[in-house]
């Protein structure tokens, strides 16, 4: 939530910034975890399961239990491809199925992922096969412009 409010990507657990400029979801993990990667904090990492990959930036916290990350709910979505998102919003690599039969709404806690860190040359064949992804008109204070989206 408030993904685009300034003055809140000015702290510094907020956003991670990547060697690229773009400000990416945080993700904390442990740091045996991180170690056991190769995930150094401030790295651009690949959060994945069966239904997809989003882009997170390192945060590596000691609060962590190993076995497990934590990402906060609320990023904005950014797609490079349908399987790809570079805002890292969790709820696309969520359980799609709904929490009860009679509540509308999805598991924000609880299900399996596995992080890697990003190789360059991963991101490089990315840019070259979705070339609009990445031109799309984007400020780093406040994320992907409105522009972006609306075709007029």
């Amino acid at each position: 939530q408030g993904d685009d409010i300034k003055w809140f990507r000015e702290f510094e657990t907020m956003k991670v910034t990547g060697p690229d400029g773009y400000k990416y979801e945080p993700l904390w993990i442990n740091p045996a975890d991180a170690e056991a990667r190769g995930i150094k904090d401030g790295d651009i990492v690949k959060l994945f399961n069966d239904r997809g990959i989003i882009l997170t930036g390192a945060r590596i916290s000691e609060r962590v239990i190993p076995g497990a990350v934590v990402i906060n709910k609320g990023s904005r979505v950014d797609p490079i491809a349908p399987h790809i998102d570079r805002g890292g919003a969790a709820n696309l690599i969520s359980p799609e199925k709904q929490v009860s039969k009679n509540c509308r709404g999805f598991a924000v806690s609880g299900y399996l992922v596995e992080a890697a860190k990003l190789e360059q040359a991963e991101m490089d064949q990315w840019k070259q096969e979705y070339p609009d992804a990445f031109a799309r008109d984007y400020d780093p204070e406040i994320g992907i412009n409105y522009n972006s989206w609306v075709v007029e």
